[in-house]
């Protein structure tokens, strides 16, 4: 083989390395979440890089960062902020009781599942390092590698399922920069009842008793037998009150009218 050639694709790969080192080996992803029983999300999302290593590239700090955030998935919207101290500098995200279907992305999935929250955040490499792996796909696989995530969710129910570290309602990954990476994070968590209306709770303990109704029924019936009761009783003293008139000036008992005293009997 051509020794410039092999001299050439060894430059091209040094090169390459060179850069996802520069790209992902000062890029961090924390968040915090909180889940609601209300399902909404409360929390911070921060992606930072150091900017020393920003501005080798570009002496714009801000337009370096913008850079290298298009090899990142996207990330939930939120109300979004410049960060930036000493070390770091990059973009703030924050939730404020933010619906879960507005939390939606290519890289967070928070959903609620019947009466299960599902959390994940897969670690694909395929949906990383996009711009890096224009010039090499293998690069994607150092990409993801050389970043680092510290992710914190914190539900209102039980923690079922995870390959987190559980403590009490919270869950906790801590993925270092420079190691093998899982595949995902997940967790899964017992989701509270929904809140129900008064006709949908009546409807409901009907059918905890059965496909029939019978609380309804009850009841139907119960009313039926007090208005049957109120009208007997309306019935009964309207009988008390009402008689045969009796007849005008005749004793009690007799069959006709008495005559005058002033008339005279029979001859």
């Amino acid at each position: 083989m051509n020794t410039g050639l092999m001299r050439g694709r060894a430059l091209r790969v040094a090169v390459c390395l060179a850069l996802v080192t520069l790209l992902a080996g000062c890029m961090q992803l924390n968040l915090g979440l909180t889940v609601n029983a209300d399902d909404t999300i409360d929390g911070q999302l921060l992606l930072t890089a150091e900017k020393s290593l920003l501005s080798s590239r570009n002496t714009n700090v801000a337009a370096a960062f913008a850079e290298l955030r298009e090899n990142i998935p996207t990330l939930p919207p939120g109300e979004e902020t410049s960060y930036e101290d000493a070390r770091y500098y990059g973009a703030q995200i924050t939730y404020h009781h933010t619906p879960l279907k507005d939390f939606t992305s290519e890289s967070v999935n928070l959903v609620r599942d019947g009466d299960l929250y599902r959390f994940s955040l897969p670690l694909d490499p395929e949906k990383y390092g996009g711009k890096v792996a224009q010039q090499n796909p293998q690069n994607q696989q150092y990409f993801m590698r050389l970043m680092s995530f510290e992710i914190s969710v914190t539900f209102p129910g039980r923690v079922i399922d995870t390959n987190g570290t559980v403590s009490g309602r919270s869950v906790t990954w801590k993925v270092v920069a420079n190691q093998a990476k899982p595949t995902e994070l997940r967790a899964i968590a017992e989701a509270p009842p929904k809140p129900t209306s008064p006709a949908t709770s009546a409807a409901a303990a009907g059918s905890d008793q059965g496909s029939f109704p019978w609380l309804l029924v009850a009841g139907a019936v119960l009313v039926l037998l007090l208005a049957g009761v109120v009208v007997a009783v309306l019935v009964r003293r309207r009988g008390r009150t009402a008689g045969p008139p009796a007849a005008p000036g005749g004793p009690p008992g007799g069959t006709g009218p008495t005559p005058p005293a002033d008339h005279p009997g029979p001859a």
